[in-house]
């Protein structure tokens, strides 16, 4: 492949790996090929959705995906119902960077990374987003080309508003209103080479709780005497009965 070829494919990569943004009303999973567990510790659900813009499948998390990066010790967690699009890659990519393998779950924290947008690092997202691809399995070859995509092309879609976007999969005609104000970081919690990492989610700990509605108990029923029943209860014992 020629340089300029090359150079063509790496620009139209970034232009759709810097994306964030649903077909059937389907539960899918993300492959899990990776040597390693996810970061998660268990399997996310992903919903895919009825919808797609500019022609590429949107899917949200049905759970928060956390994930912390070793080198910068940030521990990273992605809400539930963030719309994500995968590493979305054109046809002519696919062959390199497959967008629904294992680059997919680096792809949802880079993702992220890019809605918050924080101010002067986005070559750190980028960093990361390698380092994530490399820890699930992704072969070297293909992440760098992957990296590389996102390096010359994902300036323009980092920290673009519409990004911002939650979905409840059961109601999908629906646009739920974020969880959270937009934070200045991804970052959640420092953890110094992700030591207790492991721990920590399996403890069952939440970044972001669900918050459930309280029970309300139905108001008592309030039983209103007529001038009758007043009289009946002055009656002897009975007598109303025998009437």
């Amino acid at each position: 492949m020629s340089r300029t070829k090359t150079l063509a494919l790496l620009i139209g990569l970034g232009l759709t790996l810097a994306a964030c943004a649903t077909e059937t009303n389907t539960t899918v999973f993300v492959p899990v090929i990776a040597p390693t567990p996810p970061s998660s510790l268990t399997p996310q659900p992903i919903m895919l959705f009825n919808q797609t813009k500019d022609g590429r499948k949107l899917f949200t998390l049905d759970a928060e995906f956390p994930y912390c990066d070793v080198e910068t010790g940030k521990l990273i967690v992605v809400p539930r119902w963030y719309v994500t699009d995968f590493a979305s890659v054109p046809w002519y990519g696919q062959g390199f960077v497959d967008p629904q393998g294992p680059t997919a779950r680096a792809a949802i924290v880079h993702d992220w990374l890019y809605t918050i947008g924080e101010p002067g690092k986005r070559e750190e997202a980028d960093a990361i987003f390698l380092r994530a691809m490399l820890k699930y399995g992704v072969p070297p070859f293909q992440a760098k080309i992957a990296y590389q995509a996102v390096r010359l092309g994902g300036e323009k879609g980092y920290g673009l508003p519409t990004d911002w976007r939650f979905i409840d999969p059961k109601r999908q005609d629906l646009v739920q209103a974020a969880p959270f104000a937009k934070p200045r970081t991804g970052m959640v919690r420092y953890l110094p080479k992700c030591q207790g990492f492991g721990a920590l989610i399996h403890s069952g700990w939440r970044a972001y709780p669900i918050k459930t509605a309280p029970i309300v108990a139905p108001p008592p029923v309030i039983v209103t005497k007529t001038p009758l029943d007043q009289v009946k209860a002055k009656l002897p014992f009975g007598l109303d009965k025998k009437k």
